[in-house]
C-alpha cells in the first residue's frame, strides 16, 4: 500500500478542559466580528485573492511565488488557523505571532501561473458549497458545545473533531485558491492506494 497525504494538514491540541469565561469572551468576539459584517470580508477575500495572486505571478513568476510569498502567506494562516481553533472553542489559549495549538502545515507546490490562479474563482466553487455547508453545522455545534462547556466545562469529542475538519477543509480550500497547492480541497486525512498487483 502506498500512502499519500494532503499538503494542507491542520492538527488541533485540544484544550483538556475549557473555562466558562472563555466561551463568553469567545462570544463577545464573535458578535464583534459579525456587527464588523465579516461576512462581507470573506466575499471579498475569495473574489480578490486570486487575482492578487494572478498579479504576483505575473511579476515574479511561479516558483518564486512558492518561494518568496509562500512562506509569508503560511505564516499567516497558521497564525489565523491559531486563531479560529480558539474562536471554535478547540483551545483556551489564543494565537501569537508562531500560531499557537493549531498546528497547520502547508506544503507550498506546484506550478501556478495568473490564468490557473484565476481559473481557482470557477474550479473552487464546489468546495466552497463544502465549506459553506460544514459551517453552517459547525455553528449549529459550536452553540452546543459552548453550552456543553458551560454546563461540564467539556466538549464532546465528536463536536470537537466535526469542527477541527472543518477548519482543515476550510484552510485547504484558502491554501488552493491561493495558489500555494494544486491539490484540491477534501475531507479525506490521508489517503491509501492499494499497491498494483
Amino acid at each position: 500500500m502506498t500512502t499519500s497525504h494532503h499538503p494542507v494538514q491542520l492538527h488541533i491540541e485540544r484544550a483538556p478542559s475549557i473555562s466558562r469565561m472563555h466561551v463568553i469572551i469567545r462570544l463577545a468576539l464573535l458578535l464583534a466580528l459579525g456587527a464588523v459584517g465579516c461576512s462581507s470580508v470573506y466575499w471579498a477575500l475569495y473574489l480578490a485573492l486570486p487575482a492578487l495572486v494572478a498579479a504576483s505571478l505575473l511579476q515574479e513568476g511561479g516558483e518564486r511565488y512558492l518561494a518568496a510569498d509562500g512562506p509569508r502567506i503560511v505564516r499567516t494562516l497558521r497564525w489565523l488557523a491559531a486563531g479560529y481553533a480558539y474562536l471554535w472553542l478547540l483551545t483556551d489559549v489564543l494565537p501569537t505571532s508562531e500560531g499557537g495549538p493549531g498546528d497547520l502545515h502547508i506544503e507550498p507546490g506546484g506550478a501556478p501561473t495568473p490564468q490557473s490562479a484565476l481559473l481557482r474563482l470557477l474550479s473552487s466553487v464546489p468546495a466552497l458549497f463544502l465549506v459553506a455547508v460544514l459551517s453552517v453545522a459547525s455553528g449549529v455545534l459550536w452553540v452546543v458545545a459552548a453550552v456543553c462547556i458551560l454546563v461540564t466545562e467539556h466538549m464532546p469529542l465528536a463536536i470537537a473533531e466535526f469542527l477541527s475538519l472543518t477548519l482543515r477543509v476550510q484552510f485547504r480550500l484558502i491554501a488552493y485558491h491561493a495558489s500555494l497547492v494544486d491539490r484540491y480541497p477534501s475531507l479525506e486525512d490521508s489517503t491509501v492506494v492499494p499497491a498494483a498487483t
